[in-house]
């Protein structure tokens, strides 16, 4: 039994994957198991994916056709061969620092009432140099308006992973909780570490390290640059939240109260936030497109103010 198991779905890797490998090797703790996943890649991941393999026992491959990221994690996770106490999910071209794994396996066996612990990062360019330092806002409610936590406040609520903040890949789960979800989503990628916080808050605490203990690669290859695929996967996802059915009385109560404010309170002033920057875009150039664009986000915010807090029972 290790103690951490690592999943990493591979798709065309072939770049990047032995740094992230190696970086799981340089851990300082040596309990661990790594699970590779070839999605159906094209190029060179499945021999680096071998060699490595012959190289450590406690690293395993897997070949699978191409389906997905998401399709990616479940199928590694279901070949996994050992009940490690803890999972972490690592993307191909990201990295883990030497101490990471130790730490916060530390600190979640010290917090036994902690299913999901989180990090934030630092930005790593396609070279593998460090960039500047990435910063995971978590947005909650606040005295009056939205407020982003401090480093300071280790927990995290579940309204604001249903707010689609505070979620990323840089995070470990309490095995014993994560067997509890539904497992990852598969319809809307690159969402559904949103949809999967949503479940974890749902069954347990989250806490955030302020340390930067994930490396995250930023290159132009990565799917996040994919705007409108963005917005499909989170309209998505808000869909799926939003007309969720609860288990109990208590997730009822938690879910209802999650939407109350979303629409009635951290959209709205979302949508001032945009409004804005737009309005300063607008008056160093105007066109009628921006003009437009301003007058929507103004009425949508005023929308949200009156009768936003209506939709937690629509």
């Amino acid at each position: 039994m290790s103690a951490v198991l690592l999943i990493v779905p591979c798709y065309n890797a072939a770049a990047f994957l032995s740094d992230t490998i190696e970086s799981v090797m340089r851990q300082d703790m040596q309990d661990w198991e790594l699970v590779l996943v070839d999605d159906g890649s094209r190029d060179a991941t499945w021999d680096i994916i071998q060699r490595y393999v012959a190289l450590d026992p406690r690293i395993s491959g897997f070949q699978k056709p191409n389906g997905g990221t998401t399709k990616a994690r479940n199928f590694g996770f279901a070949k996994a061969a050992t009940s490690s106490r803890y999972v972490t999910f690592l993307d191909h071209d990201d990295q883990w620092e030497p101490d990471a794994m130790s730490r916060m396996s530390a600190y979640l066996d010290a917090h036994p009432d902690v299913g999901l612990l989180a990090c934030q990062f630092q930005e790593l360019n396609a070279k593998g140099e460090r960039q500047g330092v990435g910063h995971v806002s978590r947005w909650s409610p606040g005295f009056l308006i939205p407020h982003d936590l401090g480093p300071d406040d280790v927990e995290t609520p579940f309204v604001t992973f249903f707010c689609a903040t505070g979620q990323g890949p840089f995070a470990m789960y309490r095995r014993s909780v994560y067997v509890q979800t539904e497992g990852w989503e598969t319809s809307f990628w690159p969402h559904e570490d949103t949809d999967m916080f949503c479940q974890m808050a749902l069954l347990a605490k989250v806490h955030y390290l302020p340390d930067r203990l994930y490396l995250k690669r930023v290159h132009p290859d990565q799917g996040m640059s994919d705007g409108p695929r963005v917005q499909a996967a989170y309209g998505k996802f808000r869909a799926k939240w939003d007309s969720r059915t609860p288990r109990n009385a208590q997730e009822a109560k938690t879910l209802r109260d999650a939407k109350a404010y979303y629409y009635g309170v951290h959209r709205p002033f979302r949508d001032l936030k945009v409004a804005r920057i737009v309005l300063r875009e607008l008056i160093g150039h105007f066109s009628m497109d921006r003009l437009r664009f301003f007058v929507q986000l103004i009425g949508s915010a005023l929308r949200g103010f009156l009768f936003g807090r209506f939709k937690a029972s629509s």
